[in-house]
């Protein structure tokens, strides 16, 4: 077999592959569902975020404790989809969650340094938990929600009130 046709041979499986995951991911059950919980997780993070600039340390383990908790609806969204998938979704979110984990042991030092790359941990592994869905439902930033509410606005998005 020639050079050309081994790499038109690769290429077509490639493209091949990348249509079926994307028709996966275009055939979710419950979409509205998986832009929640995707929605509540970066919620989360971001709120990890925030406690940095005032250096709110000791509110990072609470923050853990919701994003551990925000791990049920993204399984509850995805447990009607193919076990493949399923089994992807999980171990992507099972790194966000010991990222998690990490946060809110690594605040117990007070290093900031320590404390920053470890939300950037978490950011990260929300990045490739968020790959494994079509774009339209992952969070966009800026419409996360903005601290907690005052007078009905700020706080999360409606949708997570």
């Amino acid at each position: 077999m020639n050079s050309k046709r081994a790499f038109g041979l690769v290429l077509a499986c490639a493209a091949s592959l990348a249509v079926s995951l994307s028709v996966l991911a275009a055939d979710l059950k419950s979409p509205d569902q998986v832009k929640n919980a995707l929605r509540i997780l970066a919620y989360v993070q971001d709120d990890m975020s925030r406690k940095l600039p005032t250096k709110s340390y000791s509110r990072l383990p609470h923050e853990n404790e919701e994003f551990q908790e925000a791990a049920t609806p993204m399984r509850e969204a995805v447990a009607g989809e193919p076990p493949e998938f399923k089994a992807r979704v999980e171990s992507a979110l099972q790194s966000a969650l010991t990222a998690a984990n990490t946060v809110a042991e690594v605040s117990k030092t007070n290093d900031e340094e320590k404390i920053k790359a470890s939300i950037t941990a978490v950011a990260d592994a929300l990045t490739r938990l968020n790959a494994l869905f079509p774009e339209s439902l992952r969070p966009v930033a800026g419409q996360l929600g903005s601290g907690p509410p005052r007078n009905g606005a700020g706080g999360p998005p409606p949708g997570l009130r």
